[in-house]
């Protein structure tokens, strides 16, 4: 559960700006996305994610989906699936068949997908590392390190399309987290009823409320 909370602080990392500590260029590449990404009002990616340590020998890969509208999310991450309606966040887990409700309220607000086009938007710098083909290549950096549990983010965009293709998150205790996107949907038709938990569809589901 741990690594599909790196999930909601990373992924599309896309609506930073870093003033004058940015390079031209990528705060250019930067700049154009922000634009795009603020007539997002909902959002629709699938992914895979790889997390990663050479020094513990760590290497797990998921597969997820991830379906977004304001302020209500949707996610599922291999045997997790977490679902928030604004007021009440269910945290399900398909091995154990159980659910957790919490208050959002009480969520990190880094790993609020909601706010993923707004949470990096002061705070950091960037840096332009390459252009190759169709891709474009920024780093980013928190301007105060000792805030985020993390050093770099390396992110690759579609230069035609303007959107994220992979993110990948360097943190200060030798992890590292690739989320490359497989498919991007920006402002699909999302029925209200994807972002709240149906207990009738899991039978002999356990319920914790840790509210």
């Amino acid at each position: 559960m741990k690594h599909t909370f790196l999930l909601l602080a990373s992924l599309l990392l896309i609506n930073v700006t870093g003033g004058a500590q940015d390079d031209a260029r990528s705060k250019a590449i930067v700049d154009k996305l922000m634009a795009k990404a603020k007539g997002w009002t909902s959002f629709q990616a699938d992914f895979t994610s790889r997390l990663q340590n050479t020094k513990d020998k760590l290497d797990v890969k998921q597969t997820g989906t991830m379906k977004v509208k304001g302020k209500k999310f949707n996610l599922v991450l291999d045997n997790n699936t977490i679902i928030n309606d604004g007021a009440t966040m269910w945290t399900y887990n398909k091995e154990s068949n159980e659910v957790n409700l919490s208050d959002p309220g009480e969520m990190d607000q880094d790993m609020d997908p909601s706010k993923l086009f707004t949470q990096y938007e002061k705070g950091f710098k960037s840096q332009f590392v390459e252009e190759k083909g169709n891709v474009q290549v920024v780093k980013l950096f928190p301007i105060d390190p000792s805030k985020k549990p993390y050093h770099t983010v390396v992110l690759k965009v579609d230069k035609a399309k303007v959107e994220p293709m992979e993110i990948q998150v360097l943190y200060k205790d030798g992890n590292i987290v690739t989320y490359t996107l497989l498919g991007f949907v920006a402002n699909p038709d999302l029925n209200d009823a994807l972002f709240t938990f149906n207990k009738a569809k899991y039978p002999g589901v356990e319920v914790n409320d840790m509210r």
